[in-house]
């Protein structure tokens, strides 16, 4: 396999395994390339992303521009002269002037199997519709949103029980695993595939008003949601005006008015059947287990939740 320099762009978890990856295959990371800190949680600290956090525990160099369409940062990256660029949930759109400087492309790893799911959100929405399928994706970038030519596709199994973290993770190792095959279609100049259009869906962005729960919806559908949330932004309801999230849950047969707490375990009924909690998270404390909650948390059988 050859030697190629590389400028990794990327921001989130997702993208960590994969730059541990190249390092393993020995090729030379030219820069590394993060969305800027953000000001995050009640103290508004400004917060690292990971790919940051990796890169100052490894002391290897990194820039943070607030984005790539400047004449500057276009003559920087020109400069790096890289052989190619991998992105990977960076956050950041690559302008098209950008696209042709390296020498055999920029190239993104998206976590679906193109064209299903192209946009921000493709694992929580896969989660959500209930697809028991995924995958990775390698992708020669164009000016489009994720609609380049697949160089490779990789499928995985959704579990019943996984959440986003558990999915993002498989799916993060399995994309990792799959660069040397990757680099080996490159090196080949194998044929890349063209996507079908007509087969595309959009995952748009996780929006907040999402993430409340409304019970009036099926105890299946409820459940992917707090699957697809879990562990952030998070699946919540309010009770006495304290907003608790709902991090894993099970569904049972029982039924009743959606929303209502059925009996002292907790159980809240939805449209279609109900849902038992299994841990939570109420407002600026830690996850606890439902034996853990119901300790800590008077409320009435029967009542009904927002």
């Amino acid at each position: 396999m050859q030697e190629y320099k590389i400028l990794f762009m990327g921001t989130a978890q997702f993208a960590i395994p994969s730059l541990i990856e190249l390092f393993n295959l020995n090729h030379k990371i030219i820069s590394i390339y993060s969305s800027p800190s953000k000001k995050a949680n009640r103290g508004m600290q400004v917060t690292n992303s990971p790919i940051v956090n990796y890169a100052l525990a490894h002391e290897l160099d990194y820039c943070c521009p607030i984005n790539l369409k400047s004449d500057l940062e276009e003559e920087k990256i020109q400069e790096l002269n890289p052989d190619i660029i991998i992105v990977i949930a960076y956050g950041l759109i690559i302008p098209k002037n950008i696209l042709p400087i390296p020498r055999l492309g920029c190239f993104n790893l998206h976590g679906s199997l193109l064209p299903r799911w192209r946009g921000a959100a493709p694992i929580q929405r896969a989660l959500i519709e209930g697809d028991k399928k995924t995958g990775i994706t390698f992708m020669k970038m164009n000016e489009g949103l994720d609609t380049g030519d697949i160089v490779l596709s990789k499928e995985v199994k959704i579990d019943p029980d996984d959440s986003y973290q558990d999915l993002e993770l498989k799916l993060a190792e399995l994309g990792a695993k799959s660069f040397k095959e990757f680099f080996q279609k490159i090196e080949n100049n194998k044929f890349f595939l063209k996507q079908d259009d007509l087969l595309s869906t959009y995952a748009k962005k996780i929006e907040k008003s999402e993430t409340k729960l409304n019970w009036n919806e099926p105890a299946n559908k409820i459940l992917k949601r707090i699957n697809a949330y879990n562990p952030n932004p998070g699946a919540w309801f309010e009770l006495k005006g304290k907003r608790i999230k709902i991090l894993k849950a099970s569904i049972v047969n029982d039924r009743g008015k959606p929303g209502t707490i059925l009996n002292d375990s907790f159980q809240i009924a939805c449209g279609d059947k109900s849902i038992q909690p299994r841990e939570l998270k109420k407002e600026g404390k830690e996850a606890v287990s439902i034996e853990d909650f119901l300790r800590g948390n008077k409320f009435d059988i029967g009542c009904i939740i927002q």
